[in-house]
């Protein structure tokens, strides 16, 4: 299933896939931009380490490694 994340924008939301987020840009304390792949740019109005932590939250876990004897 495809998941989206929830970021505030300045004027209600946007939905990011975390797996096509390249970077997150931070210049101000309060707000960042987001940088997808396909060279769109995404303006938010929330830190970059909330933003962070939300794409994080929303990975799934990276699998075990598989032991070799």
């Amino acid at each position: 299933m495809l998941k989206l994340v929830a970021v505030k924008a300045l004027a209600g939301f946007n939905y990011v896939r975390p797996d096509a987020v390249m970077a997150i840009g931070a210049t101000d304390p309060t707000k960042c931009t987001i940088y997808m792949s396909g060279g769109v740019a995404i303006p938010a109005a929330e830190p970059a380490k909330d933003v962070i932590a939300k794409l994080q939250a929303a990975e799934p876990p990276a699998p075990e490694p598989l032991e070799t004897e």
